[in-house]
């Protein structure tokens, strides 16, 4: 893995672990405002709410990243190892199509349809919440173009 790679996944994984740490957070200030002073919190539920969903997405991405999805190799293990590289190559350029069309083009569109939408309990454009998509799809693609090379560059094995 490059150096790029290697920086891009510390970045992501300090993310991760800071909006994990706000939700923790929240849903401890969300418990003690409801039942120790007697009012809930707006803010804190949203904010639980949209880190969640950065984190799962964002996640995923790096997840995929660092070949730590879920697999289930039953059928490519079966093959011969030239046509389980050109079958995974196939399956990475795949996400990589995906990607773009769904996530990017798809998250853009919906970005720009929710900046002047504002999030009843913290005031913020629902547009930074969508943004996960677009950052997640390019992150998916610059895994998958890394994994496609890597697997190029070796002799007729899986990486």
């Amino acid at each position: 893995m490059s150096k790029f790679f290697k920086l891009l996944n510390k970045g992501i994984e300090y993310l991760l672990m800071v909006l994990v740490a706000l939700m923790v957070i929240s849903c401890v200030w969300q418990v003690m405002s409801r039942y120790i002073f007697g009012q809930a919190s707006a803010q804190t539920e949203e904010l639980m709410r949209y880190s969640i969903i950065w984190v799962s997405i964002i996640g995923g991405a790096y997840v995929y990243g660092e070949k730590g999805h879920l697999a289930i190799t039953f059928f490519a293990d079966k093959l011969n190892k030239a046509l389980a590289k050109v079958i995974s190559i196939f399956i990475d350029a795949a996400i990589c199509i995906f990607s773009a069309i769904v996530l990017i083009y798809g998250g853009a569109q919906i970005v720009s349809a929710t900046m002047i939408q504002i999030s009843p309990g913290m005031g913020l454009p629902m547009g930074y919440m969508y943004m996960a998509l677009p950052i997640a799809g390019l992150l998916f693609i610059l895994y998958s173009i890394d994994q496609i090379t890597t697997k190029l560059k070796t002799k007729n094995h899986l990486v």
